[in-house]
C-alpha cells in the first residue's frame, strides 16, 4: 500500500455523518416557532412562577432570566483527529488554530449564538504554512427547569497533517506540512443534559441569567446525538471519497462543582467518562474506479472535562470557560481512532429590559406547549 493511499485512507477512515436534513428542519421551524409574536393581546408577563421560584432557591441561585441578555465572546478552538495504526505509525490531522468571535442572547428559557472566524483574528494563518481554516457554527438552546436541550450546526473547512514531518512529504513547497485546503467536516449535534441539584446552577458557568451564590455540587447526566459529514472536494488524491457517514451517540457522566469565592465570583469544575457507539458508513470510489465499502458499529469510550471563572454585577457579567473532550474507538485495522474537541474562551455581556415583542412571543410559546418551559 503506497503512503499516499494510506495517508488518504486513513483521513477517509474518519467517518464523518452528513446532518439529516428533516432533523435540522426540524430545529429551524421551532425556532421559528418560538420568535413568532403573538398576534393576539397578551397581559403583561406573571412573575409569580419565577418570584416563586427564586424564593425557593434564594439561597444558592438568583435567577435573572427574566432580563435580555446580550453577550459576546472570543474563543480559540481546536480539533485533532488521531488514527493510531500501532505504535510506530500514526496520522494527526487538524484544522489551523482559529480563533472565532460569538454573538448571542438569553432570554428566560431560549438561547441563540452563532459563530465565525473572521480574518484580523486569524492573520498568523497567512504565515504559518498550515494553510487556512474557517470555522462557523449556529447554536440554539431551550432551560427547561433541570433539563438543557442543545442544538449546534457547525462545519470546518482547511487541514493540514499535524506530523507530516513522520513522512518527509508535503503538499506544498514551501511548507513542512501536507495541507488539505478542501478538507470540509459538517457537523450536528443534540444534546440533552440533566442537572441533578436543583441548588446548583449550570446557567452561571457560561452566561448570566443566573448567579451561584452559594457553593454547590451536582452530577450532570448528558445524552449526546452527533452526526457528521465528512467531504474533500480536492482531485489529487488516489482516492475520491463519495460519501462518508457517522452517527455518535454517548452517555457523558460528569460531576462538577461550583465554589463562590465572593458575591461576584465563582470558579466551576466539572470532569467524567463517557460511553457511547458510533454507527458509520464510507463509500469510496478508487484509481480503478472501483467501489470501496466500509461500515460497522464500534463501543466508544472517552472523557469530559469543564473549567469556568464567573463574574457578575448588577448588569454586567464576564468570565473565562474551557471545554475538552475526547473519545475513540477501534475501526477495521487500525488500532484506534480518537477524536479530541477543546476550546477556551472570554466572554462578557449586559442585562437589558427585554422588549414588549420578545416577551410576549416567549408567553405565547409556552402558553401553545405541553411543556411549562418557564
Amino acid at each position: 500500500m503506497s503512503l499516499r493511499y494510506m495517508l488518504v485512507y486513513g483521513y477517509h477512515s474518519i467517518k464523518i455523518v452528513v446532518a439529516q436534513a428533516w432533523l435540522y428542519l426540524l430545529a429551524i421551524a421551532f425556532l421559528c416557532l418560538a420568535t413568532i409574536q403573538s398576534a393576539s393581546g397578551q397581559q403583561k408577563q406573571d412573575s409569580i412562577p419565577h418570584s416563586n421560584k427564586t424564593r425557593k432557591d434564594s439561597n444558592y441561585i438568583t435567577r435573572m432570566d427574566t432580563l435580555l441578555h446580550v453577550q459576546s465572546w472570543v474563543s480559540a478552538n481546536r480539533i485533532k483527529y488521531t488514527i493510531l495504526y500501532n505504535d510506530n505509525f500514526k496520522l494527526v490531522l487538524a484544522p489551523n488554530e482559529t480563533n472565532n468571535l460569538s454573538f448571542g442572547f438569553n432570554y428566560r428559557y431560549l438561547d441563540l449564538g452563532i459563530s465565525f472566524s473572521p480574518h484580523f483574528m486569524n492573520k498568523d494563518q497567512d504565515s504559518d504554512k498550515k494553510g487556512k481554516s474557517e470555522q462557523f457554527s449556529f447554536k440554539t438552546g431551550l432551560s427547561i427547569h433541570r433539563f438543557n436541550l442543545s442544538v449546534d450546526f457547525s462545519s470546518v473547512k482547511g487541514f493540514y497533517l499535524k506530523n507530516s514531518s513522520d513522512f518527509l512529504r508535503s503538499s506544498l513547497p514551501d511548507s513542512p506540512y501536507r495541507v488539505y485546503p478542501e478538507l470540509t467536516i459538517g457537523y450536528f449535534s443534540t444534546l440533552l443534559r440533566y442537572n441533578a441539584n436543583r441548588k446548583f446552577s449550570t446557567a452561571a458557568l457560561t452566561g448570566g441569567t443566573q448567579v451561584q451564590r452559594r457553593s454547590a455540587y451536582t452530577f450532570l447526566p448528558t445524552l449526546q446525538f452527533a452526526t457528521y459529514k465528512f467531504h474533500d472536494d480536492s482531485k489529487a488524491s488516489a482516492v475520491q471519497n463519495e460519501s462518508t457517514y457517522s452517527t455518535d451517540v454517548n452517555l457523558v457522566l460528569p460531576a462538577a462543582g461550583t465554589l463562590v469565592i465572593s458575591p461576584k465570583f465563582s470558579a466551576s469544575l466539572g470532569a467524567g467518562p463517557s460511553f457511547g457507539v458510533d454507527f458509520f458508513k464510507s463509500v469510496s470510489i478508487d484509481d480503478s474506479n472501483r467501489v470501496v465499502l466500509s461500515k460497522g458499529t464500534k463501543l466508544t469510550t472517552g472523557y469530559s472535562i469543564q473549567t469556568a471563572i464567573s463574574y457578575h454585577a448588577e448588569r454586567f457579567f464576564a468570565g473565562v470557560e474551557s471545554r475538552q473532550r475526547g473519545y475513540g474507538h477501534k475501526i477495521e485495522d487500525i488500532s484506534r481512532l480518537v477524536k479530541q474537541y477543546s476550546y477556551f474562551q472570554v466572554y462578557i455581556g449586559w442585562r437589558l429590559k427585554a422588549p414588549v415583542f420578545a416577551k410576549k412571543s416567549l408567553d405565547w410559546v409556552n402558553k401553545i406547549s405541553p411543556i411549562d418551559f418557564d
